[in-house]
C-alpha cells in the first residue's frame, strides 16, 4: 500500500511529528476536528488495526497511551477520546481527540484551520510534555 501514512513514515511527506518509536508515529491531524487531535500510526504498513500480532497491537497501545497523557497536559480538556475507524486511509490508525464533552468527536462536523505556526507550537508542546512524562517514569 501507498498512502499519505506511507509517504509520512518514508519522510516523502512533512508531518508534525509529536512520538517516534521504531514502530509507531504519531503526529497532529492537520485537519483536526478540535486542537490537539493527534493521529497515532504504526509503522508498519497494514490497513487493519485488528490484524497487528499482539505484541505489535499492546506496544502501539502502550505508545498511545503516553502520547494521550502527554496531549492531556498541554491542550486544557476533560479526557482525550481515542477512535480508531480508518475508512478514510487505507492504513491502521488511531484518533486521539481532546474531548469535553461527547459532540467534540462528531467526525462530520467543520475542521479547524491552524496555521504551520499554530501546528508546529501546538506539535513541540506536545512532544515536550511526552518526553517529560517519560523521562519522569
Amino acid at each position: 500500500m501507498n498512502n499519505i501514512f506511507s509517504k509520512i513514515i518514508m519522510n516523502q511527506i512533512p508531518c508534525y511529528k509529536v512520538a517516534e518509536t521504531v514502530n509507531q508515529l504519531a503526529f497532529l491531524d492537520i485537519y483536526p476536528i478540535k486542537i490537539g487531535h493527534t493521529l497515532v500510526i504504526p509503522k508498519k504498513n497494514i490497513d487493519n488495526i485488528f490484524s497487528l500480532n499482539e505484541k505489535e497491537f499492546l506496544s502501539i497501545m502502550s505508545f498511545t497511551k503516553q502520547v494521550a497523557i502527554g496531549i492531556k497536559k498541554i491542550i486544557p480538556c476533560n479526557r482525550i477520546g481515542m477512535f480508531i475507524m480508518g475508512f478514510e486511509i487505507p492504513h491502521a490508525h488511531i484518533h486521539l481527540i481532546p474531548m469535553d464533552k461527547e459532540s467534540d468527536a462528531n467526525f462530520s462536523k467543520k475542521k479547524i484551520k491552524l496555521s504551520d505556526k499554530q501546528l508546529n507550537i501546538i506539535s513541540e508542546q506536545i512532544k515536550m510534555a511526552i518526553n517529560l512524562c517519560i523521562t519522569m517514569k
